[in-house]
């Protein structure tokens, strides 16, 4: 270390600086360089993996529930309404499969909510 300190000037000029200052600069921008070739060189293997895994085993489409809700269900809906209304009297007229997106919709409706109006 000390022979590398020795090798600098006491007083460097300022082309001196200069040069210091952009080998620092391509040091740095070509690790950054290389780190981003690996990065790509990684997510380029793993989606080969992933295809290669996905070709061997396809996955169904999901399906939409049909027909009537299964007792044990119904029986699990009671209770828990019944946990969160606290004992209280309560009746349960309809239960029905959700839509597609109805979670989303009614995520917004509570914000909604939670804002006053102007």
């Amino acid at each position: 270390m000390t022979a590398l300190a020795s090798a600098f000037p006491v007083h460097p000029g300022w082309m001196q600086n200069l040069q210091y200052q952009l080998t620092g600069f391509l040091v740095v921008i070509f690790a950054l360089g290389a780190l981003a070739l690996l990065v790509w060189l990684a997510g380029k293997i793993f989606s080969a993996a992933g295809e290669i895994k996905n070709k061997t085993a396809p996955v169904p489409p999901p399906t939409v529930p049909t027909g009537e809700i299964p007792a044990p269900v119904l029986a699990a809906i009671s209770a828990a309404v019944s946990v969160a209304l606290e004992g209280r009297h309560f009746v349960i007229y309809d239960v029905a499969p959700s839509v597609h997106g109805a979670w989303s919709a009614e995520g917004r409706r509570a914000i909604y909510r939670s804002h006053r109006l102007r």
